[in-house]
């Protein structure tokens, strides 16, 4: 089973997101400030929670987000933790913990920033100079809630909102759909400079589809060209040091289809998370 994919550098958060917006508390809403009337997609608390959950099943082979996680699996990653898998090599592990000392300035992680930034400026691998403590620190860390709830903020403001406004402007509305796109945004990129990333795969997809939901095209039948698309990319990435990892997560757009084939469109729980996962999430968690 595939547990974990690294993600290129995303330097996203939510104010580099045209049009979105965080509206209520648990409510996610996407914008489209192109349009004349503008309009939203807004996920429930237990949308996005499924999603997580979704996000854990693909990353961790978890039916939770596991916040404390964290390992080195020698991929070029460095430490990976965390319910998406933050990366030391990245950034996005650095964004984590500086928001997290923003919301609590005494907390064990943050003698590790100075380290952190000099990893991610230098998108190195090697975490020797972290020390060997820094794993133990990382599930202290994981106790306290507000951690848990930096990291799932960490998490959405990267790429679940922006997934949302990419999908508000394709006319992607259905729940599975959206998931489809933070997914994708999750492990591929949601910017324009990802050769893999969203955008690319939203205008292959519009090529292959003759257009989009948004002008009409149904949106079921987009979605399984949308999964053959990215299925195509995954195989053969252009992203470099994803040749060997990437081919083997496909089965992420196929149990992504499977749910389409069964028509649980709205994410409806309970759901299996089907090809070589068999994971049941019953009950949202977050």
């Amino acid at each position: 089973m595939e547990k974990r994919t690294i993600r290129v550098l995303l330097g996203v958060g939510l104010a580099a997101v045209a049009g979105v917006a965080i509206t209520a508390p648990g409510l996610l809403t996407a914008t489209d400030s192109h349009a004349s009337t503008a309009h939203a997609t807004t996920l429930d608390p237990k949308t996005v929670a499924t999603m997580d959950d979704i996000t854990a099943v693909f990353e961790q082979g978890a039916s939770s987000p596991q916040y404390a996680n964290i390992e080195n699996d020698q991929d070029g990653c460095g430490f990976t933790a965390g319910w998406i898998g933050f990366c030391t090599q990245s950034g996005d592990m650095l964004d984590l913990v500086k928001q997290y000392n923003a919301a609590e300035p005494d907390n064990v992680l943050a003698k590790y920033t100075a380290t952190l930034q000099k990893l991610a400026d230098t998108s190195s691998d090697d975490v020797t100079a972290l020390g060997a403590a820094f794993p133990s620190d990382w599930k202290k860390a994981a106790a306290d809630p507000v951690f848990v709830q930096t990291q799932l903020k960490v998490g959405h403001d990267t790429y679940l909102t922006p997934a949302l406004a990419q999908a508000d402007q394709a006319g992607v509305k259905t729940n599975l759909g959206i998931e489809n796109f933070f997914d994708t945004a999750l492990m591929m990129g949601p910017g324009e400079t990802d050769c893999d990333g969203l955008p690319k795969l939203v205008r292959e997809t519009t090529t292959a589809a003759g257009g989009t939901p948004a002008s009409g095209v149904d949106e079921k039948t987009w979605l399984k060209a949308f999964n053959q698309v990215r299925a195509k990319h995954m195989k053969n990435p252009c992203t470099p040091g994803r040749q060997a990892d990437w081919p083997q997560a496909v089965d992420r757009t196929t149990a992504l289809q499977k749910l389409a084939d069964d028509g649980n469109l709205d994410l409806t729980t309970p759901l299996t998370i089907a090809a070589d996962f068999g994971i049941t999430i019953s009950n949202p968690h977050d």
